[in-house]
């Protein structure tokens, strides 16, 4: 295990992976959950719900066609975080048969509402589980409330111009419950012909029910889509990596991970700051602000779309924001690493930061949709984010 002085053990962040295959599985749970990623995830008091995500229909299956590659999910399940479990038998909850969202549902976003009673998808596939039509429904957002484990949209008394339909923006909640959503993109999976990205800026506030378009604000952002949003504790979102594009039908193009994109919240300002670094760019990476609120977390991602996904690397990276230019760094596992990922979720409970499913073997013809057990239990760097302190495999 990984030596730490008292002083450094709060602040200690641990990683758990929901990833490989368990025999035993079965014999203590009755349910376990497929393969998928694109997922989104989110937690409410001590139970990370999972909803949605996808996984690839083979070629040669009759069931592909091309506007049918990807089998999408309408699941709700949440892993039980508030009692002690072992990492290869991990407590899942089945909630569809209550719970099932209305559509197969990828690459949206969930967020929780302040009381912790709602939970929010922006954006995102909606794909009808029985035709496989696109674009189920008119709304981009979609209410989850948790005690009567039913889906709503938002009621007539919503005010202000809603988010156009779109998927893989870059969103996150503020302490008050104001959603701010930024970029994103659509293409014939969201019902356009026309493969687009955008570069507009929405709220919505979940306690005065309003939609706001901030977009008019100066030195707002280029285009880009699947970025990753991290709140700060002083209410700066901080935007890192995804891709762009010059105009509308022309392929993307991958953003510098040294350009950091800021909003301050709380001033309504945009800013851009350098992190010095060699880091490959990619998509479907996530972060997580450690417990310090100073280092970023930064895992996995791909370099391309589709079959022919690359890995970036490094894969595991360290974002180091307390003084400016922010800095890049590169801790080494020692031991069994974890495979690179794509499209996996990672959310902060406690000081645990628990990754969830995903792309891995990203250079195969057809990449590999992980399966939901524990693959390790990994403790990872102190209160300084020393390099000396190597993550360890339990």
């Amino acid at each position: 295990m990984l030596a730490m002085n008292s002083k450094d053990a709060f602040s200690m962040l641990k990683i758990i992976f929901i990833l490989l295959l368990s025999q035993n599985f079965l014999n203590v749970y009755s349910f376990k959950p497929e393969p998928r990623g694109g997922h989104m995830a989110t937690l409410s008091n001590d139970k990370l719900y999972f909803i949605g995500g996808s996984r690839p229909i083979p070629t040669t299956s009759s069931a592909w066609n091309i506007t049918h590659q990807f089998g999408l999910s309408d699941e709700v399940f949440y892993l039980e975080l508030s009692s002690s479990f072992t990492v290869d038998l991990p407590p899942f909850t089945d909630l569809s048969a209550t719970s099932r969202v209305p559509f197969g549902c990828e690459k949206g976003t969930m967020v929780l509402g302040v009381y912790g009673i709602r939970m929010y998808l922006v954006g995102g596939v909606q794909q009808d589980m029985t035709t496989f039509g696109y674009n189920t429904t008119n709304s981009s957002l979609w209410i989850y409330i948790v005690n009567s484990q039913k889906w709503d949209i938002p009621g007539p008394g919503t005010a202000g111009i809603p988010l156009p339909r779109r998927r893989s923006t870059a969103t996150t909640i503020d302490k008050n419950g104001v959603i701010y959503i930024f970029g994103g993109r659509v293409e014939v999976d969201t019902g356009s012909n026309v493969f687009t990205i955008f570069d507009d800026f929405f709220t919505f506030d979940t306690v005065l029910l309003r939609w706001t378009n901030m977009s008019s604000l100066p030195n707002l952002p280029y285009k880009r889509s699947h970025s990753t949003a991290t709140l700060m504790p002083d209410g700066k979102i901080i935007y890192i990596g995804g891709v762009t594009q010059s105009i509308p039908g022309e392929p993307a193009t991958r953003i510098s991970m040294n350009e950091i994109n800021i909003f301050d919240t709380i001033a309504s300002v945009w800013s851009q700051k350098s992190a010095l670094g060699i880091v490959d760019p990619r998509v479907g990476h996530t972060s997580v602000l450690a417990p310090d609120n100073r280092t970023i977390v930064i895992l996995g991602g791909s370099q391309s779309y589709g079959l022919n996904q690359t890995t970036p690397y490094p894969v595991f990276v360290l974002l180091d924001i307390s003084s400016e230019p922010f800095q890049y760094s590169y801790p080494q596992p020692s031991g069994e690493s974890p495979p690179p990922l794509a499209f996996h979720t990672a959310t902060l409970y406690q000081n645990y930061m628990i990754v969830g499913f995903g792309v891995a073997d990203l250079l195969a013809d057809l990449p590999q949709y992980l399966p939901a057990d524990l693959l390790a239990h990994l403790p990872a760097l102190n209160k300084s984010m020393n390099h000396r302190n190597n993550i360890q495999q339990l």
